[in-house]
């Protein structure tokens, strides 16, 4: 084993210390941390090779000798450690991957590329604070600082960083604390003559980083909160709030662009319900994340596991609906109610439960309940060894079984997905698909990093290549991508190589299908490729509202609808809700369902005003209703955000070219005001 420096007495850890002569752990009152045997041993041995790297081996080999134990027992006491230390962004227990774990008991401004993952930010912005700038909306306006300083730091604030006659800035630890602080703020009296802005602060940058904050509560008006696209993608799975988008804005006060939204709180708004045909509407269940009784990332990642693990068994029934994992998540560690978990996501029923890990076994409690009556339906406790979630888990299909049988509905052919071998693998894609949906490019271009490095290690696993396809054709949806047809290569290459692997891959055929119809036009086989995934997984949301499109692009408006508006059922709070609008309004355009076009478009641009796609599909609809000066004030903004469009150059791009429909689609965009 690596020998130590000189280690002193005692050692300061966050805000924690630790005695080296007494060989304990104190918190800042100087009480004593208790820690698991085991993990106070990891610890010790940490401490003693303090600021040089500790491998797997000789921890394990030192603190279990003779004792045989899988790195998993490794793995829980640093999750103990960490979590006694609050450190969360592992700035002080550090993972130094394919060697071991390092101690540091000064703070480091770099994050592993283990953090970004299981850590609950996710975001390459890596911040570890938020501020909240309040700014007089008018000239008249004052700023009373002694009752600023007593409402923030009541609601949550760490300390002020500014207070002038232009200005009180405060800093919060929690992103989501500081947005419901500047809510309740500005729908109190002192609010109604003051602007709210809110930034995250980089790690560190000081000076000069009030300048940016003070800039975006500049775009505001008086008791409105502005925040920039980080905080917003840090906060999208939050309940009590919700984001419209305000586009890109440019900061006066340093003259860079910036992607901004104004934040509303979520009481008593109306939530847009689906249209369902009768037909489907099925029971539907919603599959929480399990609550670990002792949160860590690496419990926050198995609760994930298994509940994706649920969902993806349970979807493979055709007689019941199941809402997305990116929708679930957003319950994610939060204390909802059953009905409040129901009203959001749509949902008959929750499953739901709670975690414990132990060394080698996971106990969970699981639960079934009926939203509409408050009824536990089914509850159970459930023992399972860690190597199970590891290699596929087997107690899913029986617990699936009970689940079906409680709600009194047939067997359902047992077929698993092919799970990712180990947990760090697994983490990396959830963080990948994360940052996929994410508004800001530098946090999309880390996804791709991410599922290029899972590929290299795992270059089999027909998910990961799946979600490799997928993310080039964002690539391309998105406008980040300078050369489309090369980028279609290299999602088809990716599609083809998962369906190789596994031809019912629902996520490799959905991937295969979009590439088919958007960038190479050739929608028969496209529909097979989506037929193909949808009788694999009859819930997909993204195989459901893409076929949706396709049958918009052939002119088969019902078909088209009863798939679009599905898909918003079984998608309510996902990450690209807005996608599923547009492309839902489009479906009813096509439909000759006006009025319920244009409802959905004004929801789509709710949420992103700068996508042009949905604003085309607003003009056609508003114009097709003979609502002609909002179909021409709609096309003026569609033309202010992109200039160069041309009727004939849309056309040539459409799938939808050689087919009526994007023929009369072209005439009415004409009538509106785009050029020919």
């Amino acid at each position: 084993m690596t020998s130590g420096i000189h280690v002193p007495v005692q050692i300061s850890l966050g805000l924690f210390t630790y005695d080296k002569g007494r060989g304990c752990l104190l918190d800042s009152a100087g009480e004593h941390v208790s820690l698991r045997p085991q993990s106070a041993q990891v610890l010790s041995i940490l401490v003693d090779n303090l600021g040089h790297p500790v491998t797997k081996d000789n921890l394990i080999s030192a603190v279990w000798q003779n004792v045989s134990v899988t790195d998993d027992s490794l793995t829980q006491c640093i999750a103990d450690i960490r979590r006694a230390l609050g450190d969360t962004d592992r700035s002080i227990l550090k993972t130094r991957p394919k060697v071991g774990y390092l101690l540091s008991p000064t703070h480091v401004d770099t994050t592993p590329p283990q953090a970004l993952v299981t850590s609950d930010q996710g975001s390459a912005f890596a911040s570890k604070a938020a501020w909240v700038c309040i700014q007089p909306a008018s000239p008249e306006a004052l700023l009373d600082h002694v009752a600023l300083e007593r409402e923030a730091m009541g609601g949550g604030a760490d300390k002020r960083i500014l207070a002038n006659d232009d200005a009180a800035i405060f800093s919060f630890s929690d992103v989501a604390g500081a947005i419901r602080f500047a809510l309740g703020f500005g729908a109190s009296d002192h609010g109604q003559s003051a602007r709210i802005g809110v930034d995250l602060l980089p790690i560190g940058q000081t000076d000069g980083s009030h300048m940016r904050v003070a800039g975006i509560a500049a775009l505001g008006q008086a008791r409105q909160v502005v925040v920039s696209v980080e905080v917003r993608d840090q906060c999208h799975g939050e309940l009590d709030f919700d984001f419209e988008d305000l586009s890109q804005q440019r900061l006066q006060t340093t003259q860079e662009t910036l992607g901004t939204f104004r934040v509303h709180a979520n009481v008593g708004r109306q939530r847009l319900l689906p249209q369902i045909a009768a037909e489907d509407l099925l029971p539907t269940i919603a599959v929480v994340p399990l609550r670990a009784w002792i949160t860590s990332p690496d419990t926050n990642v198995v609760g994930e596991i298994i509940a994706d693990d649920l969902i993806a068994t349970i979807s493979r029934s055709a007689d019941i609906n199941v809402i997305s994992r990116l929708s679930t998540t957003a319950f994610r560690g939060q204390d909802a109610s059953l009905n409040r978990i129901g009203d959001v996501l749509g949902a008959d029923f929750v499953l739901s439960g709670t975690i414990l890990t132990h060394d080698t076994h996971i106990g969970m409690m699981l639960q079934l309940s009926e939203v509409s009556t408050n009824k536990v339906l089914w509850a159970e406790r459930v023992t399972i060894e860690v190597t199970n979630i590891l290699n596929g888990l087997e107690a899913i299909e029986e617990i699936v079984a009970k689940v079906r049988k409680a709600i009194a509905l047939n067997e359902i052919d047992r077929v698993r997905s092919k799970p990712i071998s180990t947990l760090r693998n697994y983490s990396l894609l959830i963080g990948a698909v994360g940052l996929m949906y994410r508004f800001a490019p530098v946090d999309f271009n880390l996804a791709g990093e991410m599922l290029r490095t899972l590929i290299e290690r795992v270059p089999n696993h027909p998910a990961a290549l799946a979600w490799m396809a997928r993310w080039h054709v964002l690539r391309v949806q998105q406008g980040w991508s300078e050369n489309p047809k090369e980028e279609a290569q290299h999602a088809l290459g990716f599609s083809r190589k998962a369906l190789d692997i596994d031809p019912e891959n629902a996520l490799a055929l959905i991937s295969e299908g979009n590439v088919l119809t958007n960038l190479l036009h050739q929608l028969d086989e496209a529909e097979d490729r989506y037929d193909a995934a949808l009788d694999v997984n009859p819930n997909d949301a993204s195989g459901r509202v893409l076929r949706g499109t396709l049958f918009a692009f052939q002119g088969k408006g019902e078909d088209a609808k009863r798939d679009a508006e599905r898909a918003l059922h079984l998608a309510p709070i996902d990450p690209h809700r807005f996608f599923f609008l547009a492309l839902a309004a489009s479906a009813n355009v096509a439909a000759e369902d006006y009025e319920r076009a244009v409802v959905l478009a004004k929801a789509s641009l709710r949420l992103n005003r700068t996508h042009t796609s949905t604003l085309r599909v607003q003009a056609v609809a508003q114009m097709r209703l003979g609502y002609e000066d909002e179909a021409r004030k709609t096309t003026r903004e569609l033309l202010r955000l992109q200039p160069g469009l041309r009727v004939s150059a849309w056309l040539k791009g459409s799938p939808s070219a050689n087919f009526d429909v994007g023929q009369n689609f072209a005439a009415t965009l004409r009538e509106t005001g785009v050029p020919d």
